[in-house]
């Protein structure tokens, strides 16, 4: 038997059925998989359909939406850049903001880092986002930070002192997004095809909101927690470096494989030292690197992320210790534990 028909059979994760009958039971349309040895995919498994009224049947080239897994692929943009001399994860961020500065909790000045702020210990505020629908008018990244409409959230705010303590912001990440649009004079779709998507060749990844006409019968359709399908199949995510990457669990796999392969000096596409970085714990009561959620199993180190907008919710996981891994995409808000119900299953198989 494949190790993946033991990963979707093995009933003691998903509530003593197979994760088909689960997905079944929680109304979820879609499940996507890509399992990783050895530093390479080995093997994909798709089920379900693309819309519950075509009945298309999804294949592994459909696109979901990543939610936060947008953020590591963003952080390995921004470190590259760090490599080039470009930015300087230390360096006070009001040295590269331009017609902005962060309103903070005392009115006073602090220094705020790129290091701070990709792993979450900058003390900014704003969790994440919850989109918007079509038809709607889109905030742009400056409205995003200030609130400002037709932003549907409060401004980004510093509430602590920066590297005081980890706190979860996808409003930094926008913040970030800002630094480096600014710095580079670049759209940040064509920064991220340029910095990460062409040399990986995730050639089915891309941070378009809203998506082209002409990839909307590649997507996968979100469904809210009332099994209804989103209004025009998917909110628009405008903070793209937090929330907007649309892509598919081989191209995931293919982006975790490749930071594994510069971790065993199998590969250029980052230093050593750098993807080093990322993946350990950038403070010492931080689960969190740059970008990358930092854990161990039995193997050794673990990096990777989940990520949940309305209606998609993902996971995926490397351990560079044996170049294992696997990213899970769905579209069902009702069963959004399956991905990690899969992921555990992936985990008793393999050993970790």
């Amino acid at each position: 038997m494949s190790k993946i028909l033991e990963i979707i059979e093995n009933k003691k994760h998903y509530d003593g059925v197979t994760l088909i009958e689960r997905m079944k039971e929680c109304h979820t349309p879609a499940v996507s998989i890509a399992i990783i040895e050895n530093f390479k995919i080995c093997e994909l498994y798709t089920y379900g359909v693309k819309q519950k009224t075509t009945n298309e049947k999804i294949t592994s080239d459909t696109l979901f939406q990543a939610g936060s897994i947008s953020k590591p692929v963003f952080a390995a943009a921004v470190m590259r850049l760090v490599e080039r001399g470009i930015l300087n994860i230390d360096k006070d961020i009001s040295k590269y903001l331009v017609g902005y500065d962060v309103p903070t909790y005392d009115n006073q000045k602090h220094k705020i880092t790129l290091r701070q702020i990709l792993s979450h210990n900058a003390g900014l505020n704003l969790h994440g986002f919850a989109g918007y629908q079509h038809g709607q008018e889109i905030p742009t990244v400056e409205q995003i930070l200030t609130g400002s409409f037709p932003s549907n959230h409060i401004k980004l705010k510093l509430f602590k002192d920066p590297g005081t303590g980890f706190q979860y912001s996808g409003g930094g990440y926008i913040l970030a997004q800002k630094i480096v649009t600014d710095i580079c004079k670049l759209n940040f779709c064509d920064l991220m095809n340029n910095l990460v998507f062409s040399p990986l060749l995730m050639t089915h990844s891309t941070y378009s909101q809203p998506l082209p006409e002409d990839k909307f019968n590649e997507i996968a359709f979100g469904y809210n927690p009332h099994n209804l399908q989103l209004p025009g199949g998917y909110n628009i995510m405008p903070e793209l470096s937090a929330a907007g990457l649309w892509t598919t669990p081989s191209d995931l796999a293919q982006f975790g494989i490749e930071i594994m392969k510069v971790l065993k000096n199998k590969s250029k596409f980052l230093k050593k030292k750098t993807a080093k970085l990322m993946t350990k714990k950038a403070y010492e009561d931080s689960p969190y690197g740059i970008g990358f959620a930092v854990n161990q199993c039995k193997k050794g180190i673990t990096f990777g992320h989940g990520g949940s907008n309305f209606g998609y919710h993902s996971n995926m996981v490397f351990c560079p210790a044996d170049g294992s891994g696997i990213v899970v995409m769905q579209n069902s808000d009702i069963g959004m534990n399956i991905r990690y119900e899969v992921t555990n299953a992936f985990r008793e198989i393999y050993g970790w």
